[in-house]
């Protein structure tokens, strides 16, 4: 729509957006992708349970994905693991009070699948226990498989250790079905130095499938519309580049202060929690061209071809 020499855009969402759609979507894009459909026992350890970004992120995620069926009360075990020393129900307060708007039955029925671990990062007691703790859902699920999915929430600093405990004491056992996978969030080391560092030690504990290395911004909803607004815009797509854009401003604001992390940004500080990680990963989706994964199945399939049949 044109006004007075601007131009609006108007994107409509669509309406349908129950939890059955929703995984029958899931269903039919990972048939088209020819991926496996797992089905059995998952159990999600979200490592700093009790820390700044799981309450205000990890687990608020979890819980849409819970509420839109992607994750099923009969297939999933969550378990919160850190320091503090809290009960199960204590962790659940916490969590309740970052699902804000949320369907109170829904919201218990999530808060039911979570339990919790205390225990220190660099000793086995504490992650003996966690085993105990995922081996017990195991055997009562009853489903012979073992897929045990692991989040550090944590700061890099003890990244090595922590790993190092999983690698000991929690990994899939192999006489089950399934996989052990292992989330390291950002930022990555302090430096080039410290993150190729820490990307040797991970490396020597886990095959490189094994480990995600993420950024939860690019998660967000305004994030990722940049690239429908960019890529599936007639208007937008043949303008965006460098004959056509004079420049580009990303503003961050944020109307709270540290809250419970100042011990956080006084080993990394917040320019290269913020600037190094976040924005230019942003600025990063900004520029990019189309990936691949934006590209037909037809083309992929005719890339691969070429490629491994030169």
């Amino acid at each position: 729509m044109l006004k007075e020499g601007k131009i609006i855009l108007f994107v409509m969402a669509g309406t349908d957006s129950s939890a059955s759609s929703r995984q029958s979507s899931f269903n039919s894009l990972a048939k088209d992708l020819e991926l496996p459909l797992e089905q059995g026992c998952l159990t999600i350890v979200v490592l700093g349970a009790s820390g700044d970004l799981a309450k205000k992120k990890t687990f608020p995620a979890l819980y849409h994905l819970f509420e839109q069926g992607f994750l099923q009360s009969g297939e999933v075990h969550i378990v919160g693991y850190a320091r503090t020393n809290l009960s199960d129900d204590g962790l659940r307060g916490r969590i309740r009070a970052y699902l804000k708007g949320a369907s109170e039955e829904h919201v218990s029925e999530f808060l039911q699948l979570i339990k919790y671990v205390s225990g220190s990062y660099d000793s086995g007691e504490g992650f003996e226990k966690l085993n105990k703790e995922i081996s017990d859902y195991e055997m009562s699920n009853n489903s012979g498989s073992s897929r045990r999915l692991f989040y550090l929430a944590l700061p890099p600093s003890v990244y090595p250790s922590v790993c190092k405990m999983i690698r000991t004491y929690c990994m899939s056992p192999t006489s089950r079905f399934g996989w052990t996978r292992v989330i390291v969030e950002k930022p990555f080391g302090r430096d080039l130095d410290s993150a190729e560092e820490l990307s040797s030690q991970l490396g020597e504990l886990f095959e490189e499938d094994q480990l995600y290395r993420i950024d939860h911004y690019l998660g967000k909803e305004l994030v990722q519309n940049l690239l429908v607004l960019r890529f599936a815009n007639r208007l937008f797509l043949p303008l965006w580049n460098r004959d056509n854009v004079d420049n580009i401003q990303i503003v961050f604001r944020e109307d709270f202060g540290t809250d419970g992390r100042g011990g956080y940004f006084d080993q990394y500080g917040i320019i290269r929690d913020i600037i190094q990680n976040h924005l230019l990963q942003v600025f990063s989706v900004w520029l990019q061209w189309k990936s691949l994964y934006l590209l037909s199945l037809s083309t992929l399939e005719m890339r691969k071809s070429r490629f491994c049949n030169p």
